[in-house]
């Protein structure tokens, strides 16, 4: 079976957690390639400040951590990368997750999460769990449904992305101005276009709780709202999550669902 390619986002000298990841996909038969993480809680001011465009920071996100801008770089670079060899489309991976039995299945270049998608197509499909999503609308995918999520999206523990959504993030998202999974801003910029996989397929490992590469997140500052927020708040409340939304199963080990 052909497979898509699988990146993992991992720090150089992260090898207990790499020794995990290689154990958990080779018993999924998925060669992994390996992305060394940028770490930049040791980056010299000056390296940082190349990459971080701190002011529009400031007007869209906030404060944001070394921890955070390395992130964003780490997967920014990913995305150069498939820029650079043409690659159709790839899988993201952080190196502390864990996955379902059945997960090389989308991953197939003919049955799986490439066939959903044309190669025009800027689209992302976050692989852990969103919370709610559209009704309507949904495509099959072997065991699963690909939908468009309802409210937020964060997290790049595990994710689907296309080229053309590649190349959009690396003219748009770089310089680094919000973290690396801030996606309703993306999709806000026209970056990309979100969907989710149900059930989630990528959940927390082991090893999660101590993550190294987002240790020390930033609390996001509350923006200025603007006028009409308060009624939009409203209208998704009353008639949208009521009528066109549903609640998304969680799944959290190989035969749990929440």
């Amino acid at each position: 079976m052909a497979q898509i390619p699988c990146f993992v986002v991992s720090l150089a000298t992260a090898t207990q957690r790499r020794e995990a990841m290689m154990n958990l996909l080779a018993s999924h038969g998925i060669t992994p390639r390996w992305f060394d993480a940028v770490d930049g809680r040791v980056m010299s001011a000056e390296e940082l400040a190349k990459h971080f465009a701190a002011e529009l920071a400031t007007q869209v996100y906030g404060p944001m951590s070394r921890s955070e801008i390395g992130c964003a770089l780490s997967h920014l670079g990913i995305y150069r990368l498939m820029v650079e060899q043409g690659i159709a489309s790839a899988v993201i991976f952080e190196d502390d997750i864990d996955l379902a039995p059945d997960f090389a299945a989308l991953l197939d270049t003919q049955s799986g999460l490439l066939g959903m998608f044309s190669t025009d197509d800027p689209a992302m499909v976050q692989l852990t769990h969103v919370r709610r999503g559209y009704r309507f609308g949904a495509r099959s995918v072997g065991n699963y449904h690909i939908v468009r999520p309802h409210g937020g999206v964060w997290r790049t523990s595990g994710y689907f992305i296309t080229l053309a959504a590649a190349q959009k993030m690396l003219s748009g998202a770089y310089p680094v101005c919000v973290a690396a999974d801030y996606w309703r801003y993306f999709e806000q910029q026209r970056f990309l276009t979100l969907y989710a996989l149900t059930p989630n397929a990528v959940w927390d490992g082991p090893l999660s709780k101590s993550s190294s590469i987002s240790e020390g997140r930033v609390p996001r500052r509350r923006l200025r709202r603007r006028i009409g927020y308060a009624v939009k708040r409203l209208w998704q409340s009353v008639v949208v999550r009521r009528l066109l939304v549903k609640k998304l199963p969680e799944r959290i080990s190989d035969d749990a669902h929440g």
